[in-house]
């Protein structure tokens, strides 16, 4: 991500920074390995994009998740 979008989208980069190295490597080459001129590119990107969400989401505790849903709603 550049850091321009990463000023404009404050939740998307907190959240970026949260994932590991290893589920962002696993993301890029998944959609490097996709041709950008294919007319599906779009919904696999999309998919590999959810993953990457299920993945970090599938990783926390209960109380931890709660803990981020405070934090990005601004609860706290």
């Amino acid at each position: 991500m550049s850091k321009e979008s990463l000023r404009r989208l404050p939740i998307e980069s907190r959240l970026f920074h949260k994932l590991s190295t290893k589920h962002r490597l696993a993301y890029v080459e998944a959609v490097n390995a996709l041709h950008p001129a294919s007319l599906d590119f779009s919904v696999w990107e999309y998919y590999f994009r959810a993953r990457l969400i299920q993945d970090y989401i599938s990783g926390m505790t209960d109380l931890y998740a709660w803990d981020e849903y405070r934090r990005l709603m601004a609860v706290e």
